[in-house]
């Protein structure tokens, strides 16, 4: 894996075609004139995806729908990492990750095997399945006969091994739990475990036990992870620890760590990571777990500064820029300006609530 990182295109008009990536520079792909790896297949947006260089791996951004990873859809504003042999289509456009020159079918396999275990542990167990030999599998299953076999006709076979503990009796599958579907007798089961492997050996003991099941169970660490490239999104330096299984306490470092606007509706992140990541079921922050009303943001924290006159009061930008009541800005429409901030209304009817630190006659609000 020797070279300068690239993402080859592997289908469609520009079959053939690959990009360089450098560090820390973003590589915006798409249909537009301005993107850096233009694409004009059918079915491919304007600004399609993005991507960007994370030590060896590579993050992929979904900006619009229809970006899919290893035949597996990436939401639109939904971020993964890919290894070196990663592939994932735009639209019909199929795009393959590199460090260097093209890589071989092995490593191709080891990206997906990889990205699959993070993501759809199921689906890894099932490709490992399909990878044993059908020899293998002929002795995996006479096994167990065979020492049923010998156990039943060994009159000094010791009868005082103790049994092992019921399935979701082991601490590893503790916030796991089971129910029986009453129409069709399938076995659910539902609930949380820590890793991968603590989900494929869940699927492994219960399809063992039952071959009617349904295994409804999410990965604490890839929840975590999933989250932690969200959050990276809004704030800078945040930190995110369980609360409880399915729910996470978001921890910010304090001055300088909100990175937009939005980034202030904690209400509104945690929304956006609830319909993003499977299996969140809460997310609240650290401070304001019972916030209600308008989204209050520092005035400052737009570059924005509180003005008056006698007669008037307005909004000024460092370019001397005037933005007066009913007028709009990047956020949203202004609805009123206060002595102390003024109340903007967003397209979606929200209101965030502007706070200056002092008045313009210099009082402190």
């Amino acid at each position: 894996m020797n070279g300068l990182p690239r993402i080859f295109v592997t289908s469609g008009l520009h079959a053939g075609a690959s990009l360089p990536l450098k560090v820390d520079q973003d590589l915006e792909i798409g249909k537009d004139n301005d993107a850096d790896l233009i694409l004009a297949d059918d079915g491919i947006a304007p600004r399609h995806a993005r991507a960007q260089l994370h030590g060896p791996q590579l993050v992929l951004s979904a900006l619009a729908d229809g970006v899919t990873v290893f035949a597996r859809p990436l939401k639109s504003g939904s971020r993964t990492l890919l290894d070196h042999g990663a592939t994932f289509c735009l639209g019909d456009t199929s795009l393959l990750f590199s460090h260097g020159e093209y890589p071989d079918e092995q490593s191709t396999k080891q990206a997906e095997a990889d990205w699959l275990l993070r993501h759809a542990p199921l689906a890894w167990l099932r490709m490992r399945c399909a990878r044993i030999p059908r020899l293998v599998w002929f002795g995996l299953a006479a096994t167990p006969l065979a020492l049923a076999a010998w156990l039943s006709l060994n009159p000094f076979a010791s009868n005082a091994v103790p049994p092992r503990a019921p399935l979701l009796e082991r601490p590893a599958f503790s916030q796991v739990r089971v129910e029986t579907d009453k129409t069709s007798g399938m076995r659910i089961y539902e609930g949380y475990v820590q890793t991968p492997a603590d989900l494929a050996a869940l699927s492994l003991a219960a399809r063992a036990a039952d071959q009617s099941v349904s295994v409804r169970v999410f990965v604490m660490q890839n929840i975590a992870e999933q989250l932690s490239d969200l959050l990276d999104q809004y704030y800078r330096g945040a930190q995110a620890r369980v609360e409880k299984p399915g729910a996470f306490i978001v921890t910010l470092p304090g001055a300088g760590a909100h990175l937009k606007a939005d980034s202030w509706d904690y209400a509104l992140v945690a929304r956006t990571a609830q319909s993003q990541i499977e299996g969140l079921r809460a997310l609240t922050f650290a401070g304001h777990e019972n916030a209600s009303g308008p989204v209050r943001i520092p005035l400052e924290s737009f570059g924005l500064n509180l003005v008056t006159s006698p007669h008037s009061a307005w909004l000024a930008d460092a370019g001397g820029t005037r933005y007066f009541a009913g007028g709009s800005i990047a956020m949203g429409r202004i609805e009123r300006i206060r002595e102390c901030g003024a109340s903007v209304v967003r397209e979606d009817g929200s209101v965030y609530d502007l706070t200056a630190q002092r008045t313009a006659s210099g009082k402190p609000c």
